[in-house]
């Protein structure tokens, strides 16, 4: 179920008026609207689309991406300069992912989701119908690789130092015991497993087409929540925490704090040797604590059941049937509407709090309760921000 970067090479079909601007045209892309100049393109044409969420590389087809706007608005001094080197672009100052990163936008009241560009703006042979996000170097936005490899933001250039009087205490105790060797990366650091566990991603429902639901198929419609993505399992009597792709030595961290904070994960693990818990836990994104002022939390949206013996046999099971609370929150249960279940895209967070914090929904994702297939649709909302 992976959801990596795609640029895919499509033959524009109907270009039709903007509603609100004279300017600008509309056209569709495998489910996905963009807006284009007037003129720009016409029925026919073969375009790249490139998808919200990607990561564009710094080269010069997409230099525009990151004109002076962009570079004020990351902080960066100025356009980065440049210089010709046998044919080649060569920019002295990198550009940081989210200064590359396509995102959705609203332009006049109509919206444009990712990127489109003409195949004459690359060099190459681009066939219809391809994937050319390897051949020019795109990749998938990941706003956890800060989280999963702490070792990036030791290599930063930039040192934020601390902006209070209690701040400083900290940072100046942990130094010590840094210099003392009482404290290292390892909190995050992986450990290696002796079995196998499936990496959870789902792909997104406007790049399935047709391979996606019927209409009146039978679905579940839940909340996406914002965090990082875990997953916890006991094997052998051995309590194991993992986040998306690594199994975690015991530590401060997203995935034990929470684990140490909500002691019914390890409980319900040990309940259930050898099914895997997955779920969202955080707080890890400014913006995104749910209520919860800081505190460790975790919500369940998945559990792999490995070949036993038992009815599932090697299947992905609602948390809720195997009887683990809190789940993410289930906001449709019926059969698939996609207009409908458009509506449940965009709005304010459905996360029960006490404390009065709403923040924007991710998006929801769609689980078929008759395949068991499951497909995300994230906000564009979200996605701008």
């Amino acid at each position: 179920m992976s959801d990596t970067a795609q640029a895919l090479v499509y033959r524009i079909g109907e270009v039709r008026p903007h509603p609100n601007a004279d300017r600008l045209e509309l056209t569709d892309i495998a489910g996905y609207q963009m807006v284009v100049g007037k003129g720009e393109y016409k029925s026919g044409d073969l375009a790249v689309f490139i998808q919200p969420d990607s990561v564009v590389p710094q080269t010069e087809p997409f230099k525009f991406i990151w004109g002076q706007a962009a570079a004020e608005a990351n902080g960066l001094p100025g356009v980065p300069t440049e210089r010709q080197f046998d044919g080649n672009w060569e920019y002295a100052i990198p550009v940081p992912e989210k200064a590359r990163r396509i995102k959705p936008r609203k332009l006049r009241k109509e919206w444009s989701e990712g990127l489109l560009m003409p195949v004459t703006a690359f060099s190459g042979f681009f066939p219809e119908g391809s994937d050319v996000a390897g051949q020019l170097g795109i990749t998938r936005f990941n706003p956890d690789v800060d989280v999963e490899t702490p070792a990036a933001k030791q290599a930063s250039p930039r040192r934020r130092y601390p902006r209070s009087v209690k701040g400083w205490v900290r940072f100046l105790f942990y130094r010590a015991l840094a210099g003392l060797g009482l404290r290292s990366a390892r909190a995050n650091a992986a450990m290696e497993v002796a079995f196998q566990a499936p990496v959870y991603d789902v792909n997104a429902l406007k790049n399935a087409g047709a391979r996606g639901f019927k209409p009146g198929e039978r679905v579940q419609v839940t909340e996406k929540i914002h965090g990082c993505n875990a997953r916890y399992v006991s094997v052998d009597g051995v309590f194991y925490v993992g986040s998306h792709e690594q199994w975690k030595v015991k530590g401060s961290n997203y995935w034990w704090n929470a684990a140490n904070a909500l002691p019914e994960i390890e409980e319900w693990c040990h309940a259930n040797p050898g099914k895997i818990l997955y779920g969202e836990v955080g707080p890890s994104q400014k913006g995104f604590d749910y209520g919860s002022d800081g505190e460790p939390f975790f919500y369940a949206f998945d559990v792999w059941v490995p070949e036993d013996g038992e009815n599932y046999g090697n299947s992905w099971v609602w948390p809720g049937n195997l009887g683990f609370a809190p789940t993410v929150p289930v906001l449709y249960v019926g059969p698939y509407d996609k207009d409908a279940i458009a509506k449940l895209v965009d709005g304010p967070t459905t996360v029960p709090t006490s404390l009065g914090k709403k923040h924007i929904r991710e998006g929801v994702v769609v689980r078929s309760l008759e395949t068991g297939r499951k497909l995300k649709w994230v906000s564009n909302e979200y996605l701008k921000g």
